[in-house]
């Protein structure tokens, strides 16, 4: 209101005069009262346009460049008021002062702010400002960052004793300041905020009241309602705070602390979301404020769905005060050393690391072992049980050394003990039991029993079952209802020990005390389903369903497969019946497929709660596989596998399309739990290999693979799969070896007599796998061999390839040689009988390992694959051979004599083959071979049909049928008498074949000694011709040589006559008014003359011919069609010894001489020699015209003038 009258006043002056300098002074202090100090400026530079030394504008627009954060040039003008008025009011040295210091010259303010005390000792605001200095300079050197950053204690003394002078001589300004006006409103927020930090809240709220009604500025007001909040806030007066905090902003909204102050309070009243709009306000302005960032992580935490912000802004700040580190060691020119000696606040690593335990282990011990490294700095704060016990169970989690877990969980028991010594000791002096004390008895109790079953578990971990175990009983002494203890009692008892009584006593034990426990149901659902009792399984299962959680994954798997193996029995039911049509057969069927109709309800169901559960997906292919559609089923097999590869990703449930049909069970489940079943920190991975969801899931991606004909694909699935389970076993075998149990024994939780007994104990061997597992594991990997020999069978089968077949038989040899199974030395009924006896294994299969039916080649026999794989000898012995050896005969089992079933039916078949090869593809080794093979396959079917009919009159289940095996050993006599013709028929064939071979080696020897007598005979004529060539070319030229010498020998003549004498020799007249031509015809020549040959020339050419040296010398003849052009025409001399031709254009003849017809040559004038063509004018010179020195016997002759013979 007061405002807006003044504007109205101003607008009034302004009509009345618009230069006078009260006018823009007044307009001036007007937008500096509106916060516009840009506006403020112009107004105040309007003044001093009218008056440049006008003091007031001169002051105003000083302040108003101060506001525009314009430093230097404020300071500049508070300089020049100084020298126009040193002792104008106000002082101009407080402005000179207050811009040195936010120039950073904090010495040349304080020496300017001394001077205006000095000047007017009556003055408060000097002594206000350097009080604030000092402050902040306190601030600034006991900065913890800096302070821990230097590790000199002498210079951290030092610091500290600044630290107090400093704080002293602020008081003693404050108090001055007081003093000399104790209404001074900036005096009163600087005494309040020292009298807050000194924990008088009350003394504070009262002068932060007093200055809100002396301020004479907006901030000051604002400031006092902040100082006001502040002490309400402390005292934990929520209401008024946040009230204070309100009109704070109201009055300034950018105060950032009075709105992260109400952040806060609105964090009290849980207004989550205005909380979380209020501090991004903040953050916005100052992103790199560490305190807001902790409280958007806080606020973050607790809101659903929001843990990953929350994780966000903890590493933000983290970030924050890492670059801090850097940046200090860049400007003080040391390395950066440990970031964490930065931190010194524990629970941004204790809130970070509890968000981290559910996305990642490794990143939450990190976290707490930094928490740890800062508790430990501080004065006995390193005395925290349950951050060590957090630390041993994520390394635990990590498969951290086991000394390390040990040691950590070792520490949390030491600390957790010593502090309940001492709390009990605290509790005894007082006499009288404190609520508080017990309470905290009671929690470090707890705390001890929770360290108890982690190291239990960490125990187990390390194979040291007979330990873990007296911890859990240890636990349940003192604590009957720990539950979680009591679940691994039935644990170990039933999966380590075997005993599946004691498991079950404990599980009731477990519900009596817990009824809704869902685990020990569970449990005992998943014991009483290995035990075969599935109605007792079928209703642990229903109950936690129905009575528990209808939601609950484990049940629902565990539901979905007991469906799915009661829809394969009645399958089987109905396969095996003799009549299909039968109502027997009918009811078999519409209950196998009401049974995989609900199986497959269950695991739709648990693919909608999960769709990573590669258990349910793993039992929806194999009911896809069961109905029919193998292809659909190996997509899905392979789906599950590569998911369980990569530990995540989405299943998808193939429904196929068509009519459901039933066929024989192939498919194995296995059993996989998708959930633990025990309380305490995260289970680790079950080693049982009946959870291997990988392993089984490419077992039956191999079955489906055989399925549809791809026989070499589910070759190399099976062997995959072997290779997991023996690298998986020998991980487990040597984990447990290596394991040393010296360091292991986390001594705080155990008496001197205890250790004393471990000590003596000390030798027991760590084991990572119970008996049963071991055994089972031996079986499985039976089973998988058996599978791919099954693989083999059928492809060598279907391909009539006897080498894989021989490869399928070396398999099966090799598994019976490692078990040690063996036709018995006597066949008779007897030895049947004793085995019989000795058959006392229960003979049903798991649902991953029932029989592999495949139909050989004559449709009369099947190949089975049982739970007991047998070989009789790896080397191939026949039965004599086998009874002749002293080693006993093997107590034969049902499932042995099964295998010993397929062991027969490979090597009858490997006869087969044999048999059916023509005798180019055979040898007569492989006729032997197979006939021994055969002996031994027919005395094991005559063996396994008499033993098969004994037990089926003790009814005993079979798993072959004695009438096939009767018949396969009649087929394998016939086929033995077959072989043996077959076998004089090879050896007539070889015996031939050898007498073509030697026959034929003797052709290609002749053929050979034939080819070498040519081959040096041609030898022979070209070395005879070599050397005839050689003689003629030394005649040729020792007769050149001697020609040569002769030459030499000569007198010279003139010149005439030399050249008279050289033309002579060449066959040319020397008569020069008859010059040489090369035609017989007369040529006319460009100077008129007429040449013709006379008798002279041709008696020359005649003597040329008949001179062997001169034919030498003579050029070559050029074919007769070959076009030259004329060598006549007009020359023109270009120097000595050379000349250029010009062509005529004429069509030359070859003559007989080899010279070439043309043109007469121009007559010269005072030529003293005879031109001849040069070397380059023919190019028919022979190589052989060359002498020993390499000059051409061309140049001796046309150079007769120069000497060159």
């Amino acid at each position: 209101m007061l405002l807006q009258m003044a504007t109205a006043l101003l607008t009034e002056a302004e009509r009345i005069s618009r230069t006078d300098s009260c006018t823009y002074l007044v307009k001036g202090m007007l937008a500096m009262c509106k916060r516009l100090p840009d506006a403020a400026v112009i107004q105040f530079n309007n003044a001093l346009r009218v008056d440049p030394l006008n003091l007031v504008a001169l002051l105003g627009k000083a302040r108003a460049l101060y506001g525009r954060r314009q430093f230097p040039q404020a300071l500049a003008i508070y300089q020049q008021i100084l020298v126009l008025r040193p002792t104008s009011k106000p002082d101009a040295r407080i402005g000179i002062g207050m811009c040195l210091y936010k120039l950073g010259h904090v010495d040349d303010a304080r020496r300017a702010l001394k001077r205006a005390i000095a000047v007017d000792s009556t003055a408060a605001a000097p002594h206000i400002l350097l009080a604030n200095i000092e402050l902040n300079e306190i601030k600034r050197s006991v900065d913890p960052h800096i302070t821990r950053a230097a590790a000199d204690p002498d210079t951290l003394q030092k610091s500290m004793g600044e630290s107090a002078d400093g704080l002293r001589r602020a008081m003693e300004h404050l108090q001055r300041a007081y003093e000399l006006q104790p209404d001074n409103a900036a005096a009163l927020i600087t005494l309040a905020d020292r009298l807050f930090c000194k924990e008088d809240l009350a003394g504070a709220r009262k002068l932060a009241e007093k200055a809100i009604g002396t301020a004479d500025t907006m901030a000051i007001q604002a400031e006092a309602h902040f100082q006001i909040a502040r002490s309400y806030h402390a005292a934990k007066q929520f209401d008024l705070a946040y009230e204070s905090y309100q009109k704070c902003l109201a009055i300034n909204e950018r105060h950032s602390l009075a709105r992260y102050g109400l952040g806060q309070m609105q964090l009290q009243r849980t207004g989550m979301s205005s909380a979380e709009a209020t501090f991004q306000r903040v953050l916005e302005r100052y992103p790199k404020c560490v305190e807001v960032l902790r409280a958007l992580a806080y606020l973050h935490a607790r809101l659903p769905n929001t843990k990953a912000k929350a994780l966000e802004y903890y590493e933000k700040e983290m970030q924050v005060i890492s670059d801090e580190a850097t940046e200090h060691a860049r400007l003080s020119g040391n390395p950066v050393g440990d970031v964490s000696e930065w931190f010194d606040d524990a629970n941004l690593f204790l809130e970070a690391g509890l968000l981290y335990e559910a996305t990642s282990a490794k990143k939450a011990r990190k976290a707490y072992a930094i928490a740890t490294n800062i508790l430990q700095r501080g004065k006995g704060s390193d005395a925290i049980p349950e951050l060590w016990n957090n630390l041993g169970a994520l390394s635990q989690q990590t498969a951290e050394n086991n000394e390390s877990i040990s040691f950590e969980y070792n520490k949390a028991a030491e600390k957790c003990v010593n502090m309940l010594a001492e709390v009990r000791a605290q509790q005894a002096d007082k006499k009288t039991a404190h609520p508080k004390g017990t309470s905290e008895i009671r929690r470090l109790e707890n705390m001890l029993v929770t360290i108890t079953y982690n190291t239990a578990r960490f125990y187990e971990h390390c194979g040291l079952w007979e330990k873990a175990e007296e911890l859990y009983k240890g636990i349940l002494a003192s604590i009957p209802a720990y539950i979680d203890a009591r679940m691994r009692l039935a644990y170990i008892a039933y999966f380590y020990r075997g005993n599946s009584e004691g498991a079950l006593l404990h599980i009731s034990q477990a519900i009596e005390g817990d009824a809704k426990r869902a685990s020990a149901w569970l449990m005992r659902g998943n014991i009483e389903l290995q035990r075969k009792n599935v109605q007792d399984a079928r209703r642990a299962f229903e109950h936690v369903l129905k009575d528990i959680s209808k939601h609950d994954i484990y049940a629902l798997c565990s539901l979905g497969n007991y469906y799915l193996a009661a829809g394969k029995s009645e399958s089987m039911r109905a396969a095996n019946d003799s009549n299909p049509a039968s109502a027997t057969a009918k009811k078999a069927k519409d209950l196998s497929h009401q049974n995989y109709k609900r199986a497959l309800e269950f695991f739709d169901k648990c693919l909608q709660l999960d769709e990573r559960c590669a258990a349910a997906a793993h039992g929806a292919a194999i009911i896809i596989a069961e109905r029919g559609f193998a292809n659909d089923a190996r997509r899905l097999f392979q789906e599950v596998r590569d998911a369980a590869t990569a530990g995540m990703g989405s299943l998808t449930l193939c429904n196929p399309a068509g009519d459901l049909v039933f066929k024989t069970p192939k498919y194995g489940s296995g059993t996989a739990s998708s959930t633990g079943v025990e309380g305490g920190p995260r289970q680790m991975d079950d080693t049982r290999v009946a959870c291997d969801v990988l392993l089984w899931s490419g077992v039956n991606t191999a079955h489906a693979c055989v399925e549809i004909g791809n026989y070499r694909q589910a070759i190399l699935a099976y062997e995959a799969c072997i290779k997991r389970l023996m690298d998986t076993t020998a991980f487990l075998n040597a984990a447990g070896s290596s394991v040393h149990t010296d360091g292991l024994v986390v001594s705080a939780l155990k008496s001197e007599a205890a250790l004393q007994s471990d000590t003596e104990n000390s030798d027991a061997t760590p084991t990572m796998m119970s008996d049963a597992e071991r055994s089972e594991r031996k079986r499985v990997e039976r089973d998988l061999r058996l599978y791919l020999v099954r693989a083999q069978y059928i492809q060598a089968k279907a391909t009539k390839d006897i080498a894989i077949m021989r490869v399928a038989l070396k398999e099966i040899r090799d598994l019976c040689a490692e078990a040690d199974i063996r036709l018995p030395e006597s066949e008779s009924k007897a030895d049947g009988q004793a085995s019989v006896d000795s058959a006392t294994k229960p003979e049903g299969q798991n649902a991953g390992d029932a029989a592999k039916p495949g139909t050989d080649a004559d449709g009369d026999s099947e190949m089975a694959i049982a739970d007991k794989p047998a070989n009789p000898s790896s080397d191939g012995k026949d039965a004599s051979a086998a009874a002749s050896e002293k080693k006993p005969s093997p107590r034969l089992t049902p499932e042995d004599s099964l295998v010993l079933y397929d062991l027969a039916l490979v090597e009858q078949s490997v006869a087969q083959l044999a048999s059916d090869l023509s005798e180019s593809q055979r040898t007569l080794s492989d006729i032997e071979a197979a006939i021994s093979d055969l002996e031994h396959s027919t005395a094991a079917f005559t063996f396994l049909a008499e033993w098969g009919k004994s037990m089926q009159k003790k009814r005993h289940k079979l798993l072959y049928s004695p009438r096939l095996a009767s018949e396969r050993a009649g087929y394998g006599k016939s086929l033995v008498s077959k072989l043996a013709r077959k076998r004089q028929d090879q050896e007539d064939f070889e015996r031939q074949r050898q007498e073509n071979l030697v026959q034929w080696r003797k052709q290609q020897q002749e053929e050979e000694s034939k080819k070498r007598e040519e081959a040096e005979r041609a030898e022979r004529e070209r070395v005879e011709r070599e050397a005839k060539m050689l003689r003629e070319t030394e005649e040729r030229n020792a007769l050149l040589r001697e020609q040569m010498a002769t030459e030499a020998k000569r007198p010279t003549p003139t010149k005439a006559a030399e050249t008279s004498s050289s033309a002579k020799d060449l066959g040319i007249s020397s008569d020069k008014s008859k010059p040489y031509v090369d035609d017989e015809d007369d040529l006319s020549s460009d100077d008129g003359y007429q040449v013709k040959r006379d008798a002279d020339t041709a008696g020359a050419k005649s003597e040329s011919e008949n001179d062997p040296v001169l034919g030498m010398l003579r050029p070559a003849a050029r074919p007769k069609d070959t076009q030259q052009p004329a060598r006549g025409g007009n020359r023109k001399r270009l120097g000595r010894g050379r000349v250029r031709s010009k062509p005529t254009g004429g069509h030359t003849d070859e003559d007989s001489d080899g010279l070439t017809k043309g043109a007469a040559p121009r007559k010269r004038r005072n030529v003293d020699k005879t031109e001849v063509p040069t070397d380059h004018d023919d190019p028919h010179l022979d190589d052989q015209q060359t002498e020993p020195s390499g000059k051409s016997n061309s140049k001796a002759v046309v150079s007769d003038s120069e000497g060159d013979d």
